[in-house]
């Protein structure tokens, strides 16, 4: 065990990409037995008395400025519901990835790990070196858990097995906002391609949108990581595959497409006209997000879910604001999206934490638990009588919106379901309504990543692809920046292919290739 938590502290030390993390009550039974860690057992089952609560612990990070409480009642219902004492260790994103690495330095590492970027070479390395339990032979035991997507765990298995959890997300998130009280103040159309969207942008820029006598708002904004969403969202535009091309077994990466090159000649166009924030390269996204809920911006290309959530920050700066979402743009390819993995991070099961069989299937019972409607309620809405009340079926807030994040604060990091058994909101938003819908519908022009699947397979890849990317990606900031020309971007995919990137094509196109063969 010692020789594990000391190869667990090599190979993952490095790791900045990981988070650890953790919405009522009162609905159905389960059908059959329930889990141990779900429930304690009756005295006619068991002489012993009630089953001890499971202990577990759990790291997770969070944007806001104060942590959540785990002293809340719903906290204490959620345990009291999964006979569980929850161990929460909250961190800022600030310092988050630096305690990451201490505690995976100091064998300090809890019971459940939340991945967000799973296909970082270290933590792949390290599965592979069997510091976490392969979790695949146990899921047809539980009844939640194995009625998950197949397809959604088949992207996250690694060398044929499944060491983790995902946590579903929709496949078609990305989506475009925008101030409709900016559009209607300048009489402008809501944009329906490209060049009608760059028209709009440089209008919110130049043409004073909040009439408040200032030149003081951009078109658009971008974050320094990868440039955000802008390059996703204007790729898809242009028509460039996501992240990867296949064609008769040979991939292509997006970047080196002409598509993509056509994208990044859109954004070069709104830096150098000065329609987005010049400083992107040094903006987070919280930095982001706070200059758009301050009006400074009149268009966000993020993803629907979020726009709800957007609205209400926006109105306590500005009450008046109106936000309009579009589906999405028709570029010379049609409509098209970049489609999302299917999921946002995997938990994790360290051995060094978890340290018997027994002990992994209780905390499997745990997250299976967690799938149940009575569970899935109380993680979206609180308790019911409390946070929310029934109303026809559906889930009335009896709490004001601050209290009621406030109250949920954290739970969500929980969450594995689809949000299918979830409760819906009485007189919800019309904007999150339709921002829910158009996620289900654009789901018939998303374009996937033919690569997905192949990401653990590839040694290569697993071992360089963070320096593939920031080859890539600080040569697409070069060239946004007019730092570099057309000629410097071709040597971007040069110097791309020399770092390991011929190499990668060499092994998507063999590991294709046997998979069609089998």
């Amino acid at each position: 065990m010692k020789k594990q938590a000391a190869a667990l502290a090599s190979a993952l030390v490095s790791l900045s990409m990981v988070v650890v993390g953790c919405s009522g009550g009162g609905q159905g039974s389960r059908d059959g037995e329930t889990p141990a860690a779900a429930k304690a057992p009756s005295a006619s089952q068991s002489t012993e008395g009630p089953k001890a609560p499971l202990k577990l612990s759990i790291m997770a990070t969070y944007y806001t400025p104060q942590p959540p409480n785990n002293q809340s009642d719903i906290w204490k219902k959620l345990q009291e519901m999964t006979n569980t004492q929850i161990d929460m260790t909250w961190v800022p994103r600030s310092a988050y990835d630096d305690k990451v690495s201490v505690s995976i330095a100091s064998n300090d590492l809890p019971k459940v790990l939340l991945a967000l970027n799973s296909s970082s070479p270290p933590l792949v390395n390290a599965i592979k070196s069997g510091l976490f339990w392969e979790i695949g032979p146990y899921l047809k035991d539980y009844k939640n858990l194995s009625a998950l997507s197949k397809v959604q765990f088949e992207s996250t298995k690694i060398q044929g097995k499944t060491y983790s959890l995902y946590r579903s997300r929709p496949l078609a998130r990305f989506g475009v906002t925008f101030r409709k009280d900016w559009l209607d103040n300048l009489n402008l159309k809501e944009p329906k391609t490209p060049e009608e969207m760059y028209e709009v942008m440089k209008a919110f820029t130049k043409n004073d949108p909040d009439k408040n006598g200032k030149d003081d708002t951009y078109g658009v904004l971008a974050f320094k990581d990868g440039q955000g969403y802008l390059i996703p969202h204007i790729a898809s535009w242009f028509g460039a595959p996501n992240d990867w091309k296949e064609e008769n077994g040979q991939f292509t990466p997006s970047f080196m497409t002409s598509e993509y090159f056509e994208a990044l000649k859109y954004i070069k166009r709104l830096y150098d006209e000065k329609l987005m924030n010049q400083d992107f390269v040094v903006t987070e996204e919280q930095q982001m997000n706070s200059l758009y809920n301050q009006g400074k911006a009149g268009i966000n290309l993020g993803l629907f879910d979020d726009v709800g959530k957007m609205q209400l920050e926006l109105r306590k700066i500005n009450p008046q604001a109106k936000v309009g979402i579009l589906d999405t743009i028709t570029g010379p390819k049609g409509q098209r999206i970049w489609s999302q993995p299917g999921y946002t991070g995997v938990y994790l099961f360290p051995k060094s934490s978890v340290k018997t069989e027994a002990e992994l299937k209780e905390i499997l019972a745990y997250f299976d638990r967690l799938q149940e409607p009575d569970a899935v309620n109380l993680l979206t809405w609180g308790i019911e009588g409390k946070q929310y009340k029934l109303t026809n079926g559906q889930a009335e807030k009896i709490v004001s919106d601050d209290a009621f994040n406030n109250d949920t604060l954290g739970l969500g990091e929980l969450r594995i379901d689809d949000g299918s058994k979830e409760l819906v909101l009485t007189g919800e938003d019309p904007l999150t309504t339709k921002g829910k819908q158009l996620i289900k519908d654009n789901v018939k022009i998303v374009v996937t990543n033919p690569a997905l699947s192949l990401y653990f397979e590839s040694l290569t890849w697993s071992q360089k692809s963070n320096e593939l990317k920031k080859i890539v990606s600080d040569g697409a900031v070069k060239f946004i920046m007019g730092k570099i020309d057309e000629d410097g971007w071709k040597k971007v995919q040069e110097d791309w292919k020399k770092a390991g990137g011929d190499k990668v094509l060499t092994e998507f196109a063999d590991i294709f290739a046997k998979s069609k063969n089998k």
